[in-house]
C-alpha cells in the first residue's frame, strides 16, 4: 500500500496525511529515531480515536507479553460505537513468532488500525513479515539523520517550537549527542521549559539547563586537539575524568570518532570550496577554519593513527579487547596518544 519512508520529509509527508484523516488500516513504525516514531504514534491514536469512546477502542499490547495470535483476534474484533478502533503493538521487537502476523496482513480488518511499533533495529524488508508489511502498510523507518542534515533538521524543529537558536550552541548538542536527533530534542525540551518562547537559545542557556559546561565540553577537547595546545587539551580532559558520570567515555570516544572522520573528509575535498566543505559533513561556517587547521595538523598518515588510536579505545571500553577496566584511564591514553602525533 506504502513504499517504506525514511526520516525528516517522510515524517512530514506521513504527518501532513494524517491531517487529511487517509488512515492507512496497518503501520510499521520502526527505525532508530525515537522521537519521530513517538510522534507519528501520539498522531495515528489522536486521528482514529474519538475522545468519548477511546477507553473502550484503545487496545495496548507489548511484544514480550502478548502472542500476535491473541493481537489478530482482537483487531477482527468490531469497535464499539466508533467507526474505527486503534491497537498498538509495542516493543514488537520482542516478538518471539512476527511471522504470524502475515496472514493478517494479506486481509486486515477495514474497521482497525493496527499499529506495529518495532523501535531500534529495523525489520527486513526482503523476508517476512517485511514483505508483507510493504503490501500492506504505511511503513516509516525512522533512520538516523544524516549529519549534512542534522544541523537543517534541529534548526527547523527549533523554529517549530517557538525559539531560535545560535549557531555555537547548535553544534555543541550535536556534537556533545554523537548527532542522535532523539537524544538533542530531549536536551531541548529541557531548555524549552526554562526560556521565553520566542526567546534566542544561547550557550549559557545550554550549560544551565542541559549540564554542558561552557569551557570544558566535547567541542572545546576537539578544538584543543585541532589546534593541537597540548596544555587546554590536559586541562578539559582532567575535567571530563574529575566528572565521569555526566560525561560517559563512550559518548565521548564516538564524538572523536565522528569528528577526525569528517577532517579525514576535509582532507579529501582539498580542490572543494568551503559551502561543499561545509555541506558534506554538516558543519557551520564558523567551524570550517577549525576544521580545515585540524586536517594541516593531522595530515598524511596521522589521521589515520589518530582513527585507529579511537578504534582502540572503543574497543577496549566495550570490553571486545583487553584493558585494564579504568575507562577514563584508557580515553586519556588515547587522547595523550592524539597529542603525540
Amino acid at each position: 500500500m506504502a513504499k517504506g519512508t525514511s526520516t525528516n520529509n517522510d515524517f512530514t509527508s506521513l504527518m501532513q496525511q494524517l491531517d487529511q484523516k487517509q488512515i492507512a488500516p496497518v503501520y510499521l513504525l520502526h527505525g532508530e529515531e525515537y522521537y519521530f516514531l513517538e510522534m507519528l504514534l501520539d498522531k495515528i491514536e489522536s486521528v482514529v480515536l474519538d475522545e468519548s469512546t477511546a477507553s473502550f477502542n484503545h487496545h495496548l499490547f507489548y511484544g514480550k507479553e502478548t502472542s500476535v495470535n491473541d493481537i489478530i483476534n482482537v483487531c477482527r474484533r468490531f469497535p464499539m460505537m466508533a467507526e474505527r478502533q486503534l491497537i498498538v503493538y509495542k516493543e514488537a521487537q520482542y516478538c518471539t513468532t512476527p511471522d504470524h502476523i502475515v496472514a493478517y496482513l494479506e486481509n486486515p480488518a477495514p474497521t482497525t488500525v493496527l499499529v506495529w511499533y518495532h523501535p531500534g533495529k529495523t525489520i527486513a524488508m526482503n523476508r517476512k513479515p517485511g514483505t508483507s508489511f510493504k503490501k500492506s502498510a504505511a511503513i516509516f523507518t525512522a533512520d538516523p539523520i544524516s549529519e549534512s542534515e542534522i544541523v537543517k533538521v534541529i534548526n527547523t524543529y527549533v523554529k517549530g517550537q517557538g525559539y531560535d537558536i545560535e549557531p555555537k550552541p547548535l553544534q555543541l548538542l550535536v556534537e556533545n549527542s554523537g548527532a542522535k536527533f532523539s537524544v538533542i530534542v530531549k536536551e531541548l525540551d529541557k531548555v524549552f521549559s526554562n526560556v521565553e518562547k520566542g526567546s534566542k537559545i544561547r550557550e549559557e542557556h545550554i550549560e544551565k539547563y542541559v549540564g554542558i559546561n561552557k569551557e570544558y565540553n566535547i567541542f572545546a577537547l576537539q578544538k584543543a586537539l585541532a589546534q593541537k595546545q597540548k596544555a587546554k587539551t590536559i586541562e578539559i580532559l582532567n575535567y571530563f575524568t574529575a566528572n565521569i558520570k555526566n560525561n560517559p567515555v563512550v559518548m565521548m570516544n564516538g564524538a572523536l570518532f565522528n569528528y577526525f572522520r569528517k577532517v579525514a573528509i576535509v582532507q579529501s575535498m582539498s580542490r572543494s570550496t568551503e559551502k561543499e566543505i561545509m555541506s558534506a559533513i554538516g558543519i557551520p561556517f564558523f567551524a570550517i577554519g577549525e576544521f580545515r587547521q585540524a586536517a594541516a595538523n593531522y595530515s598524511g598518515k596521522k589521521i589515520v593513527k589518530v582513527i585507529e588510536a579511537i578504534n582502540d579505545c572503543d574497543l577496549k571500553i566495550k570490553g571486545i579487547k583487553e584493558n585494564t577496566g579504568d575507562d577514563a584511564g584508557i580515553f586519556e591514553e588515547t587522547i595523550l596518544k592524539i597529542l603525540s602525533l
